[in-house]
């Protein structure tokens, strides 16, 4: 379901499947590939950026962001979270990185992101 949010992960990292697997150490065509190319999958490609949708379609009818987030989908967020270049909302979980299971590796993804984000703004300074 659309509304199902199981995740918000708000980023100023451009989403790039290659550079996230070579990040992981994840060989492409390789088991980890699959495992964690679904995570990818998941977190970017088929998640809702609500960033971009509010502008493209919505920022005529509420006020601001915070406002469609809270109203739309009842989720407050911190300034800095809405400061993001990208706010993903996450409506499903692989089982690699679900925290409902043992041995989940949601902490390595979640840090992994946040070292490609600080390498992309380091890139850019």
């Amino acid at each position: 379901m659309r509304d199902d949010i199981k995740l918000i992960l708000p980023t100023s990292w451009e989403p790039d499947k290659d550079a996230f697997l070579a990040r992981l150490g994840v060989a492409k065509g390789g088991l980890g590939d699959h495992f964690f190319g679904s995570v990818y999958d998941a977190f970017f490609t088929h998640a809702i950026d609500v960033k971009r949708e509010f502008e493209k379609y919505y920022s005529v009818e509420y006020a601001s962001l915070a406002d469609y987030m809270e109203i739309r989908y009842g989720e407050a967020l911190s300034e800095d979270d809405l400061g993001c270049e990208h706010l993903f909302l996450v409506t499903w979980i692989p089982q690699v990185v679900d925290v409902d299971y043992e041995n989940n590796k949601f902490d390595v993804v979640m840090e992994c992101i946040r070292e490609l984000e600080r390498s992309q703004n380091e890139d850019q300074t």
